[in-house]
């Protein structure tokens, strides 16, 4: 895993900057899944809902100071039931006391509980009843992170911990060998989540590089709906949004975003040849994702808790050469709910009851599509004042057409809708277009029938209140 990876700057994806070579090979090698979302796009909610095959609602895992509970099965305890060893290696962002959920080790973790659990944390409670406003634990990895500035060059600590992640990875899987017990290993990385550095002589490759820089239209704010305001105030850009788009920004930005994806990249390649020397290449499922992606300045806009393209679309690859397709590109939208019953079908055992996901192994065994179930992601976190979804698929369009339109509905403010076929920067909202009517109607029914925004408020406000009284509490120590 990465964090924080949109697919776009990947070569499999039709990127041509170079960053990605090694995972470029497991898609040559696999099935590459075209339009694979999150559905939740901010770190916590978006892992909790990949591990647990479950919508973030559900699990009430709302931002990233929601404690996972351990009551919920995950995809690990899915390995772990068919006698797999189980191993994390590094970043998973569970909040919360439990930092296991069924695995047996947990290498180069990120989190200490081990003194006691911190609920300044739930500054990160963010109270719907207050007017927009910015990111209440201050500027640091919010608009400043995205403008250049000497303060980076110094901000080393995700570099650092990538190079312990990897080394605890390569240390792990070197003891591995052929005829050993099953492992499910998880390795993820923080690259290329911001605050954005890199040694300088990593960045020179991409110095002389065509890169893809947004082009951002000058009446681009007057465009934004509800959402894109509120986080336009929470992501601390006011004052900074002419400096995030000035192209001699966006071109450091991209040089430096880039060369962490290549670095990450570079790590992954390692760990693929250490399979390979160790003989265990052939007989390893090699699965890549990430957790969501990063607008960089697409649409004006930073970091995610948005539901466009740059922010909500994931990588996913599934690589078993011998075993699996090679070469298969997926077209039909999927999501990381998938995971769960999909690793169950891999491993031979009943996936959790109740899962929402479908299982991909029939797409990924054989020529056929999945079946077009739509996809849903929602964001009911710090920085939003209101449940806000999307759903991409899933309403019947033609067939090689699935997912061409996306909806996203923010309760009780708005509705958009985009034609991703004719708009792929989604500047162009349908939603008041009568010849897209039917279509909108579509899918506010199917995303109703999925949730219950009603509900979700009331437990959101519910979670926000009793997170808010409890930080006052320890404020007054």
């Amino acid at each position: 895993m990465s964090d924080s990876l949109s697919p776009h700057y990947m070569g499999a994806y039709g990127d041509a900057s170079g960053s990605t070579p090694n995972l470029d090979r497991v898609a040559q090698r696999g099935v590459l899944f075209e339009r694979a979302y999150c559905n939740s796009p901010l770190c916590a909610p978006s892992r909790a809902s990949m591990m647990a095959g479950r919508y973030a609602s559900e699990l009430g895992s709302l931002d990233n100071a929601n404690p996972f509970s351990e009551e919920w099965p995950t995809l690990a305890h899915v390995f772990k039931r068919a006698g797999y060893e189980t191993t994390l290696v590094g970043k998973m962002h569970f909040a919360g006391y439990d930092q296991w959920h069924g695995f047996d080790r947990h290498l180069a973790n990120e989190t200490d509980y081990s003194r006691g659990y911190n609920p300044r944390v739930y500054a990160l409670a963010y109270d719907w009843d207050q007017p927009s406003a910015p990111n209440p634990n201050g500027t640091d990895w919010m608009g400043p992170s995205y403008v250049k500035d000497k303060h980076w060059d110094s901000y080393t600590a995700h570099y650092d911990w990538d190079v312990t992640i990897h080394r605890e990875a390569v240390d792990y899987l070197s003891k591995q060998k052929p005829g050993g017990a099953p492992f499910f290993c998880c390795v993820s990385y923080h690259h290329p989540h911001n605050p954005f550095y890199m040694p300088e002589k990593m960045k020179k490759a991409f110095e002389e590089a065509e890169l893809p820089l947004p082009e951002i239209p000058d009446d681009m704010r007057e465009r934004y709906g509800v959402m894109e305001k509120w986080l336009f105030d929470f992501h601390h850009q006011g004052g900074r949004y002419d400096q995030i788009k000035d192209k001699e920004n966006l071109r450091w930005l991209f040089e430096t975003y880039y060369a962490m994806v290549r670095d990450m990249d570079t790590h992954a390649g390692e760990l693929l040849d250490l399979l390979k020397a160790n003989g265990l290449l052939e007989n390893t499922i090699v699965v890549f994702t990430s957790d969501h992606g990063d607008m960089l300045g697409h649409r004006g806009m930073i970091q995610k808790r948005c539901f466009y393209e740059r922010a909500a679309r994931v990588p996913l690859l599934v690589s078993f050469p011998g075993h699996y397709a090679e070469g298969k590109r997926i077209q039909t939208p999927v999501s990381l709910v998938d995971l769960t019953p999909t690793f169950a079908g891999m491993a031979g055992v009943p996936s959790p009851e109740g899962v929402p996901g479908q299982n991909l192994m029939p797409s990924i065994l054989t020529v056929n599509e999945p079946e077009d179930r739509g996809v849903f992601c929602e964001y009911h976190g710090e920085g939003v004042h209101a449940p806000c979804f999307m759903v991409v698929g899933g309403i019947g369009e033609p067939q090689g057409a699935a997912g061409r339109h996306k909806y996203i509905y923010v309760h009780g403010h708005e509705e958009r809708l985009y034609d991703l076929a004719n708009d792929p920067e989604e500047l162009c909202d349908l939603s008041e277009d009568k010849a897209h009517f039917s279509i909108k109607e579509k899918f506010k029914a199917k995303l109703l029938q999925q949730f219950d925004p009603g509900q979700i408020t009331a437990n959101a406000r519910q979670s926000q209140k009793n997170r808010n009284y409890i930080f006052k509490a320890c404020q007054a120590k």
